[in-house]
């Protein structure tokens, strides 16, 4: 959900490494592939710009720095894949399998894994106590719970790194252990001491500690904490301190350990003891319950590779430097004090702050700030939403190319800027308001509120042809069912075999089934489009049929596959009449006018008694009770692959499941076919087989230009008040194309910025103006960043 409408398109000139040509620096400085196409190093890319161009306060040479770091954590954000909870948060059992792989496949010992996260919590605390000089560390004392268990031991470690710092350290060790088992956290404990840190019997007073402390850390409990046994003594009576230090308002900080202590791992405080701390040091990653914490959070240890990070869903900060922490929550600020609301931080959480981390752009104004799940949110790609299974295969086109991060079904996909589908019935509340495109993975799009789509300007694809060779084979499937009474002799046979008698019967009974072949038989076929064009087709040439078809929309392309003999009727009526089979292959269309019934009883009575009716089309298509009274008065048949509460036990009717379109060919190729126009569409503006959508394909953007997009209702004016915009803004039109399709108009056209000379572009303004003329719906600028650039006009609200 990345805006536009902050763009600057930065033109310099640079004699050192294109002659007198303006080069697009880029989205709020940050160099685009379109400047660095070939592969040049960042000190080339740097050299571009003719002079320190500022852009929000960064100049060029702070751009390349800044993608640079971008890139490194663009390897760390990866597509949640297998887990249980895939969504950047770690549940409590992935988050202990994590673990004991960590210490298994990966080869760390448990005392590293102590030793970097335990340096991390130390790092964290450093940061919010926000010291400025070793005098003022002198006089901050930090006092640390340490648990029975790992947890404690992190604590230790992180002890012993704050005394190292110049801190006054104290540890309260309830359950010190020096048992062989707990030898590794004896050992910890022993080096913490050995470097000052002061051991404490109990939990001081409250009048004792009277403010002293300006932080408490909790490194009581982490994941493997069970709320259903809830807090052991002396654990408990610690808590409560905890909590009543909190509200004595004496300026003590409390920070949690991974977990908040009492606090259950996927569900947060659900003891209800009320502890929220004010900051959250999350080691490895955020677990479930961060979700519910609204202090400062922070992610510590740099250790998980991009390997794990993809096994277990979960995605690593990009971590500064040589920083073993980062801090995630939105009340982060430039000097890392906090500042802002905590709701902000809630809504925000871990994987926009990441987003936001190295890319400066609007996410949105208002309301729209924090539109859709931004939990998961991958900014710099094009979010594809997939529902239903599609093909792997079909779909290697986008999940092959890193612009792309592709939801497969049952994943969030909230900011989704296309869908994919194919059987799901897609409702208006399923498309977010980012969406720009709709394909289904099959010819019918009547799971699709088509007309509502158009309404909201978004087009919907479908790809017909697609599966016409799958759907052809299985209308002459049916041909053969329903010529020879294949299935009932099927289940005769079963019959026979239930009780002993097959072999001695099977000669005897084999004229209860006695059929016709298909050579020279006429088959009729309404709907010559894709698949009634290639069945008419190897009908005629491969079975040696004859032919006859119906299509008031026949098109040129459609026609040249035809037989030369082929009878084209006038009404349905009339190519059904002399047909000793009848193939269906049109869409479903409710309303007046449609197709619904449209075999209805005048046309089975035209039609012959022994005729057989094959509809792998849509069930609606054919009247049920009249169908009933043709099967009833004579050997008709009727072949289906569509339910039937009236036919379903006829003697006459066999009903299969719906299987047209169920090869693994026809979903590859559908899949493939959608995903390209998917692609061509959200990377050009190009779109082809759109059943709502005018067909429009611009020759490609030329050099120093930027392509710009309108979806509007055909209002009176409205492709001059467009380009009367980009002359207002002194823009340049070098190539413009606008088509109308029923009551959608779809304008597609391209930018000049070479004459701009060192000038800064914005087209923030002019995308806005735009946007909001009356009868646009919606804008879109084609550059820069995947998924940024699109703005629509929501009953005058401007949604960027």
């Amino acid at each position: 959900m990345v805006s536009f409408t902050r763009l600057a398109v930065l033109v310099a000139l640079s004699s050192s490494y294109r002659q007198n040509q303006p080069t697009i620096v880029g989205v709020n400085g940050f160099i685009p592939q379109t400047a660095n196409k070939n592969n040049m190093p960042y000190s080339a890319a740097r050299q571009m710009v003719a002079q320190p161009i500022e852009v929000n306060g960064k100049t060029a040479e702070d751009v390349a720095s800044e993608e640079k770091k971008q890139d490194t954590a663009d390897a760390f954000q990866t597509i949640p894949a297998g887990i249980s909870s895939p969504t950047g948060y770690l549940a409590s059992h992935d988050a202990a399998a994590l673990d004991s792989e960590l210490m298994s496949t990966t080869g760390f010992s448990r005392e590293q894994l102590m030793e970097m996260t335990g340096s991390a919590v130390a790092e964290a605390v450093y940061t919010i106590l926000d010291v400025s000089s070793p005098i003022i560390i002198g006089r901050k004392k930090i006092l640390l719970v340490a648990g029975p268990g790992n947890n404690g031991g992190d604590g230790l470690v992180a002890a012993r790194h704050l005394a190292l710092f110049g801190f006054d350290v104290s540890v309260v060790y309830p359950a010190a252990d020096t048992s062989s088992e707990k030898a590794h956290l004896a050992k910890l404990a022993q080096q913490a001491d050995d470097v000052g840190v002061n051991f404490l019997d109990e939990f001081p007073s409250q009048k004792a500690m009277d403010g002293d402390y300006a932080v408490i850390v909790d490194a009581m409990f982490g994941f493997s904490f069970s709320s259903e046994r809830g807090m052991s003594s002396p654990y408990d009576a610690i808590l409560s301190d905890l909590i009543s230090t909190q509200k004595g308002d004496q300026g003590t900080k409390i920070i949690s350990v991974d977990v908040p202590s009492s606090w259950d791992v996927d569900s947060g405080d659900i003891l209800g003891t009320g502890f929220m701390p004010d900051a959250l040091v999350s080691l490895t990653a955020p677990k479930l319950c961060a979700k519910n914490f609204s202090g400062r959070h922070f992610v510590g240890g740099r250790f998980l590779s991009p390997t794990l990070s993809k096994k277990y869903g979960v995605r690593m900060p990009p971590f500064e430097g040589v920083s073993q922490v980062m801090e995630v929550s939105e009340t982060a600020s430039v000097g890392g004090a906090a500042g802002g609301a905590v709701a902000d931080s809630l809504e925000m959480d871990y994987a926009r702050r990441l987003a936001a981390k190295n890319v400066e752009v609007e996410h949105g104004r208002g309301q729209w700030e924090h539109y859709g799940d931004l939990e998961t949110f991958t900014p710099g790609k094009y979010q594809i939403k997939c529902f239903n299974k599609i093909s792997l295969k079909g779909l290697e086109g986008l999940t092959g190319d890193e612009k792309y991060d592709v939801r497969p079904d049952g994943i969030e996909g909230a900011n989704a800027h296309a869908i994919l589908l194919r059987s799901h019935k897609l409702k208006e509340e399923d498309v977010p308001k980012t969406c720009r495109a709709i394909a289904r993975c099959g010819s019918g799009v009547n799971n699709i509120p088509v007309a509502r789509m158009t309404e909201l300007g978004i087009p919907v694809f479908n790809t017909p042809g697609a599966n016409a060779n799958a759907v052809k084979e299985l209308v002459f499937c049916g041909m053969l069912i329903g010529s020879r009474r294949i299935v009932d002799g099927s289940n005769h046979m079963k019959e026979l075999a239930r009780q002993g008698i097959a072999k001695e019967r099977v000669e005897k009974d084999k004229a209860m089934f006695g059929g016709r072949e298909l050579k020279g038989k006429t088959l009729a076929v309404i709907g010559l489009g894709n698949i009634g064009a290639q069945t008419v087709r190897d009908a005629a040439l491969a079975l040696g049929m004859k032919t006859a078809g119906y299509d008031p929309y026949l098109s040129v392309e459609n026609a040249m596959k035809l037989p030369n003999d082929i009878f084209l009727a006038d009404s349905i009526k009339e190519a059904v009449a002399n047909a000793d089979y009848i193939s269906l292959n049109i869409p479903y269309i409710t309303g007046e006018g449609g197709t619904q019934g449209v075999i209805n009883k005048e046309i089975l009575d035209s039609m012959k008694d022994d005729a057989v009716l094959l509809n792998f089309a849509r069930g609606e298509l054919v009247d049920s009770d009249a169908m009933k009274e043709f099967l009833d008065r004579g050997n008709g048949r009727y072949i289906s692959d569509f339910p039937d509460d009236l036919l379903w036990d006829h003697d006459n009717m066999i009903i299969l499941p719906h299987l047209g379109a169920s090869t693994e060919e026809a979903e590859d190729c559908a899949a493939s076919m959608a995903a390209e126009q998917i692609q061509d569409f959200l990377e050009t503006g190009a779109i082809r087989n759109s059943v709502n959508f005018p067909a429009i394909d611009l020759p490609g953007r030329a050099e120093h230009t930027v392509r710009f997009t309108v979806v509007s209702h055909d209002a009176p004016g409205i492709l001059g008040h467009i380009n009367e915009a980009f002359g207002e803004a002194g823009l340049n039109i070098v190539q413009e194309i606008a088509k109308t399709r029923g009551p959608v108009s779809y304008t597609v056209l391209d930018v000049d910025t070479s004459e701009c000379g060192d000038d800064n572009v914005s087209l923030k303004d002019v995308q806005e103006k735009i946007t909001m003329l009356n009868g646009v719906c919606s804008s879109r600028v084609i550059y820069g960043k995947p998924g940024s650039g699109y703005a629509k006009n929501l009953e005058g609200d401007y949604f960027v």
